[in-house]
């Protein structure tokens, strides 16, 4: 955590005084905490969501749905939720894609849908249609019942479909994503780490002017 000290050289605790007293006077009171790495949408935009998707589940009739019969249908088209882990790698999300839960293990239900609200370096935050039990607020960004944190690789990104394969009987296996996902959201803290702790989230410092000199250099 950065102190007083590492952002103002000259007396730290009387320019904090002076920030603090600056926010009350413009009335700035709560602040949503958010991560410099971390890449969401805004509380206004997921309460948007929820309405839209409340207003679609509650016109939606059971009654509705038929029953299908399907057949022929090869291996590599149909996705066993045990299989996701290793099947769904190298799978990219944005902001605002539409996703369905594929794993049958965890606290949200199976092909339950929702939408990405939030990205960091290892998973995604999702608002989804209905609530659930094993369901949280993600900070209050949405409802009670209605958030969770999933891993890339839970989820099938509908919006930007990656593995679309043939329902032919002799078709091939769609061919696999092969370039990583490692989303990078925000600026990087330009505060150097205390003496003999690690770098945050990979971050290092930038080499003396000299070092460059020699890099180049060499």
């Amino acid at each position: 955590m950065a102190r007083a000290s590492d952002i103002f050289s000259d007396n730290p605790d009387a320019h904090i005084k002076e920030v603090k007293s600056w926010l009350k006077s413009k009335g700035v009171r709560d602040f949503e905490p958010v991560s410099l790495f971390s890449d969401q949408l805004t509380k206004e935009t997921v309460k948007e969501i929820e309405e839209f998707a409340n207003s679609i589940n509650e016109n939606r009739s059971t009654a509705a749905i038929k029953k299908a019969m399907v057949k022929n249908i090869p291996r590599h088209a149909v996705l066993k939720p045990a299989h996701a882990i290793y099947r769904l790698q190298n799978q990219h999300f944005a902001l605002g894609d539409r996703v369905t839960m594929v794993q049958d293990s965890g606290g949200v239900p199976l092909s339950v849908k929702g939408v990405v609200i939030g990205l960091s370096s290892n998973a995604m935050d999702i608002a989804w249609d209905v609530p659930f039990m094993s369901g949280v607020t993600l900070g209050d960004r949405c409802s009670q019942y209605r958030g969770s944190t999933v891993e890339f690789n839970s989820c099938l990104n509908l919006s930007n479909p990656q593995f679309i394969a043939s329902t032919h009987p002799k078709s091939a296996p769609p061919p696999r994503p092969n370039v990583p996902f490692k989303p990078r959201a925000g600026p990087y803290p330009a505060i150097r780490p205390p003496p003999g702790q690690a770098a945050a989230a990979g971050f290092r410092p930038a080499p003396q002017s000299n070092q460059r000199y020699v890099y180049d250099r060499i």
